[in-house]
């Protein structure tokens, strides 16, 4: 980087006030069920075991797991179904 201008797209206000201090990673915004297909298909067995950067919460993880359950996307063993195999796909 070197001098320049910064253009911002919001006031100073809300840059002080309104945002955090740092972005909340993606893998706790977005849906994780689509992560959970994506972690079976690449024989990812144990999700909860499963060492990720930032985790989102357990029980994010466990309702995201029930959901896909309720869909047929896993078994009750947990592994993927053919409707969770073509979800992935």
């Amino acid at each position: 980087t070197r001098a320049g201008k910064c253009v911002r797209l919001y006031s100073e206000r809300a840059f002080y006030e309104e945002m955090l201090p740092a972005a909340v990673p993606e893998i706790q915004r977005c849906n994780l069920g689509n992560v959970i297909l994506l972690l079976k298909s690449l024989r990812v067995h144990n999700i909860l075991a499963f060492d990720l950067l930032d985790p989102p919460p357990r029980r994010h993880i466990l309702h995201a797991l029930k959901h896909l359950f309720i869909l047929g996307a896993l078994s009750p063993e947990g592994g993927l179904t053919r409707t969770g195999r073509a979800l992935v796909n």
